[in-house]
Protein backbone atom coordinates (compact mmCIF):
# COMPACT_ATOMS: atom_id res chain seq x y z
CA UNK A 1 0.00 0.00 0.00
CA UNK A 2 2.88 2.46 0.84
CA UNK A 3 4.81 1.43 -2.27
CA UNK A 4 1.25 2.22 -4.39
CA UNK A 5 1.39 5.88 -2.57
CA UNK A 6 4.80 6.36 -3.02
CA UNK A 7 4.46 5.78 -7.07
CA UNK A 8 1.27 8.01 -7.38
CA UNK A 9 3.53 10.89 -5.34
CA UNK A 10 6.60 10.22 -7.52
CA UNK A 11 4.13 10.69 -10.54
CA UNK A 12 2.14 14.16 -9.24
CA UNK A 13 6.18 15.45 -8.46
CA UNK A 14 7.63 14.62 -11.85
CA UNK A 15 4.24 16.22 -13.59
CA UNK A 16 4.68 19.36 -11.27
CA UNK A 17 8.45 19.49 -11.77
CA UNK A 18 8.02 19.27 -15.13
CA UNK A 19 5.50 21.82 -15.74
CA UNK A 20 8.28 24.58 -14.08
CA UNK A 21 10.10 25.41 -16.97
CA UNK A 22 7.19 25.83 -19.26
CA UNK A 23 5.90 28.32 -16.80
CA UNK A 24 9.01 29.39 -16.24
CA UNK A 25 9.79 30.41 -19.94
CA UNK A 26 6.32 32.02 -20.71
CA UNK A 27 6.84 34.63 -22.85
CA UNK A 28 5.30 38.45 -22.52
CA UNK A 29 3.22 40.44 -25.05
CA UNK A 30 4.85 39.91 -28.32
CA UNK A 31 6.79 43.12 -30.21
CA UNK A 32 7.68 41.73 -33.09
CA UNK A 33 9.92 39.07 -35.25
CA UNK A 34 13.59 40.65 -34.64
CA UNK A 35 16.41 39.90 -37.33
CA UNK A 36 20.09 40.24 -36.86
CA UNK A 37 23.65 38.73 -36.98
CA UNK A 38 26.69 39.63 -35.20
CA UNK A 39 27.64 40.51 -31.92
CA UNK A 40 23.79 40.86 -30.60
CA UNK A 41 22.29 40.04 -27.10
CA UNK A 42 18.72 39.39 -26.19
CA UNK A 43 18.71 39.27 -21.91
CA UNK A 44 22.45 38.98 -21.76
CA UNK A 45 22.35 35.54 -24.57
CA UNK A 46 23.98 35.37 -27.65
CA UNK A 47 21.59 35.83 -30.83
CA UNK A 48 21.74 35.26 -34.75
CA UNK A 49 19.21 35.29 -37.43
CA UNK A 50 15.61 35.52 -36.43
CA UNK A 51 13.56 35.44 -33.66
CA UNK A 52 10.26 37.06 -31.76
CA UNK A 53 11.19 39.91 -29.28
CA UNK A 54 8.49 40.22 -26.14
CA UNK A 55 7.78 42.51 -23.91
CA UNK A 56 10.49 43.17 -21.15
CA UNK A 57 13.52 41.93 -23.48
CA UNK A 58 16.68 43.58 -23.30
CA UNK A 59 18.56 44.61 -26.47
CA UNK A 60 22.26 45.09 -27.05
CA UNK A 61 24.22 45.58 -29.93
CA UNK A 62 27.53 44.65 -30.68
CA UNK A 63 30.30 46.62 -33.35
CA UNK A 64 28.81 46.03 -36.79
CA UNK A 65 25.58 44.39 -36.03
CA UNK A 66 22.36 46.34 -36.22
CA UNK A 67 18.84 45.03 -35.06
CA UNK A 68 15.54 45.09 -37.41
CA UNK A 69 12.70 44.33 -35.65
CA UNK A 70 8.74 44.32 -37.37
CA UNK A 71 5.89 44.71 -35.52
CA UNK A 72 3.70 44.80 -38.59
CA UNK A 73 3.73 46.87 -42.35
CA UNK A 74 3.54 50.13 -40.68
CA UNK A 75 5.51 49.64 -38.01
CA UNK A 76 9.27 48.52 -37.62
CA UNK A 77 12.68 49.92 -36.30
CA UNK A 78 16.57 49.41 -36.23
CA UNK A 79 18.88 49.51 -33.10
CA UNK A 80 21.84 50.69 -34.61
CA UNK A 81 25.48 49.42 -33.57
CA UNK A 82 26.25 49.67 -29.53
CA UNK A 83 22.77 50.20 -28.29
CA UNK A 84 21.55 49.07 -25.51
CA UNK A 85 17.32 49.48 -24.64
CA UNK A 86 14.65 47.61 -23.86
CA UNK A 87 11.54 47.44 -25.09
CA UNK A 88 8.17 47.22 -23.76
CA UNK A 89 4.34 46.38 -24.69
CA UNK A 90 1.68 48.92 -23.48
CA UNK A 91 -1.48 48.18 -25.05
CA UNK A 92 -1.32 48.54 -28.35
CA UNK A 93 2.15 50.94 -27.90
CA UNK A 94 5.47 49.52 -28.39
CA UNK A 95 7.47 51.68 -25.91
CA UNK A 96 11.47 51.42 -26.35
CA UNK A 97 14.13 52.83 -23.14
CA UNK A 98 17.01 53.86 -24.77
CA UNK A 99 20.05 53.91 -22.19
CA UNK A 100 22.36 54.30 -25.39
CA UNK A 101 23.07 54.40 -28.95
CA UNK A 102 20.67 54.91 -31.82
CA UNK A 103 17.30 53.60 -33.06
CA UNK A 104 15.91 54.31 -36.51
CA UNK A 105 12.08 54.17 -36.43
CA UNK A 106 9.27 53.95 -38.81
CA UNK A 107 5.53 54.00 -37.03
CA UNK A 108 2.21 55.17 -37.93
CA UNK A 109 2.07 56.41 -34.24
CA UNK A 110 2.44 53.36 -32.27
CA UNK A 111 5.79 53.82 -30.84
CA UNK A 112 7.23 55.67 -28.29
CA UNK A 113 11.31 55.71 -27.08
CA UNK A 114 11.89 57.49 -23.86
CA UNK A 115 15.57 58.49 -22.46
CA UNK A 116 16.62 57.83 -19.27
CA UNK A 117 16.47 62.09 -18.66
CA UNK A 118 12.89 61.87 -18.70
CA UNK A 119 12.28 62.95 -22.18
CA UNK A 120 9.58 61.24 -24.18
CA UNK A 121 9.59 60.90 -28.08
CA UNK A 122 5.92 60.29 -29.54
CA UNK A 123 4.77 60.68 -33.07
CA UNK A 124 1.67 62.01 -34.24
CA UNK A 125 -0.92 59.18 -33.90
CA UNK A 126 -2.63 57.89 -37.53
CA UNK A 127 0.74 59.32 -39.76
CA UNK A 128 3.66 57.86 -41.42
CA UNK A 129 6.71 59.39 -39.12
CA UNK A 130 10.06 58.25 -40.10
CA UNK A 131 12.99 59.46 -37.43
CA UNK A 132 15.50 58.51 -35.31
CA UNK A 133 16.79 59.24 -31.71
CA UNK A 134 20.51 59.03 -30.80
CA UNK A 135 21.46 59.13 -27.27
CA UNK A 136 25.48 59.34 -26.01
CA UNK A 137 26.32 57.94 -22.54
CA UNK A 138 26.85 61.76 -21.80
CA UNK A 139 22.87 62.01 -21.95
CA UNK A 140 23.21 64.15 -25.08
CA UNK A 141 20.44 63.25 -27.43
CA UNK A 142 19.45 64.24 -31.30
CA UNK A 143 16.45 63.47 -32.04
CA UNK A 144 16.15 63.95 -35.96
CA UNK A 145 12.66 63.78 -38.20
CA UNK A 146 12.62 62.85 -41.61
CA UNK A 147 8.99 61.89 -42.29
CA UNK A 148 6.03 63.00 -39.92
CA UNK A 149 6.02 65.13 -37.13
CA UNK A 150 7.04 64.30 -33.41
CA UNK A 151 6.72 65.44 -29.72
CA UNK A 152 9.34 65.28 -27.72
CA UNK A 153 8.88 66.17 -24.23
CA UNK A 154 11.17 66.46 -20.85
CA UNK A 155 9.42 67.31 -17.57
CA UNK A 156 9.50 70.97 -18.11
CA UNK A 157 8.17 71.17 -21.81
CA UNK A 158 7.03 70.18 -25.02
CA UNK A 159 8.50 70.92 -28.46
CA UNK A 160 7.30 69.70 -31.79
CA UNK A 161 10.04 68.82 -34.43
CA UNK A 162 8.87 68.65 -37.99
CA UNK A 163 10.34 66.65 -40.37
CA UNK A 164 13.55 68.08 -42.10
CA UNK A 165 14.21 69.33 -38.91
CA UNK A 166 16.44 67.91 -35.88
CA UNK A 167 16.23 68.39 -31.63
CA UNK A 168 19.02 68.30 -29.86
CA UNK A 169 18.64 67.46 -25.91
CA UNK A 170 21.66 68.75 -23.58
CA UNK A 171 21.75 67.96 -20.33
CA UNK A 172 24.67 70.09 -19.26
CA UNK A 173 23.08 73.48 -20.62
CA UNK A 174 19.59 71.98 -18.64
CA UNK A 175 21.69 72.22 -15.53
CA UNK A 176 23.40 75.45 -16.03
CA UNK A 177 19.87 77.03 -16.98
CA UNK A 178 18.30 75.60 -13.71
CA UNK A 179 21.13 77.36 -12.03
CA UNK A 180 20.33 80.66 -13.47
CA UNK A 181 16.75 80.14 -12.80
CA UNK A 182 17.45 79.86 -8.64
CA UNK A 183 19.59 83.28 -9.15
CA UNK A 184 17.72 85.18 -10.95
CA UNK A 185 14.58 83.29 -11.20
CA UNK A 186 13.36 85.38 -14.68
CA UNK A 187 14.65 83.25 -17.11
CA UNK A 188 12.93 80.21 -18.69
CA UNK A 189 14.75 76.90 -19.26
CA UNK A 190 15.85 76.17 -22.37
CA UNK A 191 16.84 72.46 -22.94
CA UNK A 192 16.04 72.40 -26.49
CA UNK A 193 17.86 73.58 -29.63
CA UNK A 194 16.43 73.32 -33.41
CA UNK A 195 18.38 73.10 -36.48
CA UNK A 196 17.42 71.57 -40.09
CA UNK A 197 18.74 68.28 -40.66
CA UNK A 198 20.66 67.43 -43.51
CA UNK A 199 22.47 64.61 -44.77
CA UNK A 200 19.73 62.11 -44.83
CA UNK A 201 16.59 61.73 -46.93
CA UNK A 202 13.34 59.77 -46.36
CA UNK A 203 14.17 57.10 -48.81
CA UNK A 204 17.40 56.34 -46.99
CA UNK A 205 15.98 56.42 -43.93
CA UNK A 206 13.26 54.02 -45.15
CA UNK A 207 16.44 51.42 -46.48
CA UNK A 208 17.35 51.43 -42.69
CA UNK A 209 15.06 50.69 -41.02
CA UNK A 210 14.21 47.78 -43.74
CA UNK A 211 17.63 46.71 -43.05
CA UNK A 212 18.53 46.60 -46.53
CA UNK A 213 21.92 48.77 -45.78
CA UNK A 214 22.87 52.65 -45.21
CA UNK A 215 24.19 54.46 -42.45
CA UNK A 216 23.45 56.20 -39.10
CA UNK A 217 23.26 59.95 -39.62
CA UNK A 218 23.09 62.64 -36.81
CA UNK A 219 24.78 65.74 -38.84
CA UNK A 220 23.14 69.01 -38.18
CA UNK A 221 23.42 72.80 -39.29
CA UNK A 222 25.95 74.10 -37.67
Amino acid sequence: MISVKRQVLGVVLSALLAGLPALASTPGKLVGVAQGEGAIQINGQPFGGQASLFSGDQILTGTAAPLTVISSASERFRFEPGTAAQVTKDGQTTVIALASGTVNFLTGGALVTDLPEGVTVRPAPGTATMAQVNRLSTGFAEIAVYKGVVQVADPTETLTVTAGHTAVFDPAANAQNGNQDQQKKKKKKKLWALFFTLGLSGGATAAIIANEGGRTVSVIDP
